[in-house]
């Protein structure tokens, strides 16, 4: 009973988290592509190269909508490729961003616009570093939950392994005891204390 709980929590979160980044992911790309001339002027004032942002305005919502399309169909598919995973890709994007945020934060350069969607662009860049990090949690742990290392994944596996612990010897044990019961009649044979001999007929007539 415990065990289902478990599970079902286990479930229940896993859902929670995935509904949540598909409605952040979709939030934060379609601000973008909703005012792309005023985000490609705020990537503009990054402290980075000025051809990075002739890249980055139209990259970067893509991206995050290609992360909220693999969330929506993950659940449908087997996805065996680590960087097709949706929780993965979230990760290193929001990486980015959290060193890129990190890094205005220790003061290695001018605090300058965030150029972010426009609720998290009010926020300093205190306040976003960590919305970010919370972000990356929530990430990881999505993966943790569905990913190779999930909690019920090793349990499927092991269960996986105890029926195939169990149902070898039923294989080996068949030719075994054929083997061993062919050997016991040899041996009855052999050393038996009345051994079969040839029974002579007597003709009684004579």
């Amino acid at each position: 009973m415990l065990k289902k709980m478990k599970t079902r929590a286990s479930h229940i979160t896993i859902i929670s988290i995935r509904a949540f980044m598909i409605l952040f992911w979709a939030y934060v790309a379609l601000d973008k592509l909703w005012d792309l001339p005023g985000f490609h002027q705020a990537l503009k004032l990054q402290p980075f190269p000025g051809w990075w942002a002739g890249i980055l305005f139209w990259s970067l919502p893509l991206m995050e909508l290609g992360i909220v399309i693999l969330f929506s169909i993950h659940p449908f598919r087997n996805t065996k490729h680590l960087f097709f995973d949706p929780f993965v890709l979230s990760a290193l994007l929001l990486t980015v961003f959290t060193v890129y945020i990190g890094l205005g934060v220790a003061g290695l350069y001018a605090q300058k616009p965030c150029g972010c969607a426009s609720v998290l662009s009010r926020l300093s860049w205190g306040g976003h570093l960590v919305v970010n990090l919370l972000l990356l949690l929530l990430s990881i742990l999505g993966w943790y939950l569905t990913g190779p290392t999930a909690p019920m994944a090793r349990c499927k596996r092991y269960k996986k392994q105890v029926i195939l612990f169990l149902a070898r010897p039923q294989v080996v044990r068949i030719p075994v005891y054929a083997v061993m019961l062919e050997r016991v009649k040899k041996f009855k044979m052999r050393f038996a204390v009345f051994p079969a001999w040839p029974v002579r007929a007597i003709n009684y007539d004579t």
